[in-house]
């Protein structure tokens, strides 16, 4: 990951306050990155587009691609052919909890000339250990648009997407799936509804455009009640949504500049005003940081138009509910842009357009300031030494580091995000001892705060600054 550090361009002031973006490079995306995905040995799996990226071809029938960041932006790039038959344009992401496997759900439809925007059955599995995508069972459903969310026995639950707007379904582990046919989703916008599983095991969510706030339980048949809604001005499909503590939501809106912190800790949901941006960001997408953190890239005042574009860094801290405003990315990262927090602690941000005012086959990396001394050079980083491959919920486990100035121990569930939303991101503040250099770490409590899956692990030293990234698996309970 350290090959990535060099490209930052030297000689700014104050990355420690707001950090920094790469260095200036062309085009070095080989598609459109409308989908991104962590895998559990650190690569990123992005696809949505064909090889040309052009709005002729909305289409992720062709091809995807594997990325090593350890290559640097314009190099580690395996660009391999889709022959599953299926158009990815669109669909639903996410680890599988036990193999790693990315799970894709649905998409569009080719006819042969172009995508007709309608839902299909598919599901399909990327597997990271030999880089193949292959297909596997279908849904009950066709799915356009819609999310997939972990489970805290390990099932995934599937909501939304258009022509299967009518009920949710489970995949089981062994790759079946079940239809919840005891409550109906119609009500809810198909487009991406913001889904989160909350502390007590449900599912909470929200219409990703009215702002109607619903909690759901999947034993049987399944159950859905719905609440009130969040206000108007912190809602809409072009928004972002992240768990940045357990049980408590950021909501950016798509509406305005506004912000606001959903807590589902409590017995009803407490929706709160907090800072708003610095502008209208449409498309804006939320990345939680290695430190718990929320950045926020990506965005225009109008909807994937060149007209208020916001490409500035910004940062907003859980502690005073205030954002800091670094410096602007290279591009505009409109609508189908991504962003994605990397193993190093920096944050991928890529794609945008297909269509769109830009094309951007092209990735720059943004440097949050806990990567930098007050000089602005990369700080020296705590590293790890040594620490388990797999976790357990309610355990404490031992690890290693090589300084004992140890001030904090993070867990980050691993990204997997499209369309302005990341579908399992969530943070975790782990409580920790040190005895003769060794640290000994406790794990949440329950499998509803730590689902199963992979996860990024962190610690920091004295100086707030973050080792690189340890991937671990929580294994299902």
């Amino acid at each position: 990951m350290f090959a990535l550090l060099a490209a930052v361009s030297a000689g700014a002031s104050g990355k420690d306050v707001v950090g920094s973006w790469s260095a200036p490079t062309a085009d070095n995306w080989p598609l459109v990155a409308i989908h991104a995905v962590l895998t559990p040995d650190g690569r990123v799996l992005t696809y949505g587009s064909n090889n040309a990226g052009a709005a002729t071809l909305n289409t992720g029938y062709f091809i995807y691609d594997v990325w090593d960041p350890s290559a640097g932006l314009s190099a580690g790039h395996l660009t391999l052919n889709n022959m599953t038959l299926t158009d990815l344009f669109c669909s639903a992401q996410v680890l599988l909890p036990e193999s790693g496997d990315v799970f894709l759900a649905g998409g569009d439809n080719w006819d042969g000339t172009w995508v007709t925007n309608t839902g299909n059955k598919n599901t399909n599995l990327f597997r990271y250990t030999d880089n193949t995508l292959t297909r596997a069972n279908n849904m009950n459903k066709p799915r356009w648009y819609a999310t997939t969310t972990v489970l805290s026995n390990g099932e995934i639950y599937i909501q939304g997407g258009k022509n299967g707007n009518t009920y949710a379904e489970i995949r089981a582990e062994d790759g079946s799936f079940r239809l919840l046919t005891g409550f109906n989703t119609k009500a809810i916008n198909y487009w991406y509804p913001r889904n989160f599983l909350a502390p007590d095991g449900r599912i909470f969510g929200f219409d990703s455009n009215s702002g109607l706030m619903y909690y759901v339980t999947t034993a049987g048949a399944g159950t859905m009640t719905t609440l009130g809604s969040i206000p108007a001005t912190y809602s809409k499909h072009f928004g972002s949504a992240a768990m940045f503590r357990p049980g408590k939501i950021l909501q950016l809106s798509g509406s305005s500049s506004g912000a606001a912190v959903i807590d589902i800790n409590g017995p009803t949901p407490l929706v709160t005003a907090t800072q708003s941006m610095s502008s209208v960001r449409r498309w804006v997408t939320a990345t939680v940081l290695a430190d718990g953190r929320v950045l926020a890239t990506g965005g225009s005042k109008k909807a994937n138009e060149l007209i208020g574009v916001n490409s500035k860094a910004e940062i907003w801290d859980p502690a005073t509910g205030t954002w800091t405003i670094g410096p602007s990315g290279l591009r505009p990262r409109l609508y189908h842009s991504t962003a994605l927090l990397l193993p190093d602690a920096s944050v991928l941000v890529a794609g945008g357009g297909t269509p769109g005012p830009v094309l951007n086959l092209h990735a720059e990396i943004y440097y949050p300031p806990y990567l930098y001394d007050s000089s602005g050079s990369f700080a020296t980083r705590p590293r790890i030494t040594f620490a388990p491959d797999a976790l357990n919920v309610h355990e404490t486990f031992s690890m290693g580091a090589d300084t004992a100035n140890i001030s904090r121990v993070t867990l980050l569930k691993t990204g997997a995000v499209t369309h302005s939303f990341n579908m399992d991101q969530r943070f975790l503040e782990l409580s920790f001892t040190v005895d003769s250099g060794t640290l000994f770490v406790q794990t949440p409590q329950n499998a509803n705060i730590a689902p199963p899956g992979y996860y990024l692990l962190f610690i920091f030293n004295g100086q707030g600054v973050p080792s690189i990234g340890r991937i671990v698996r929580m294994n299902i309970d």
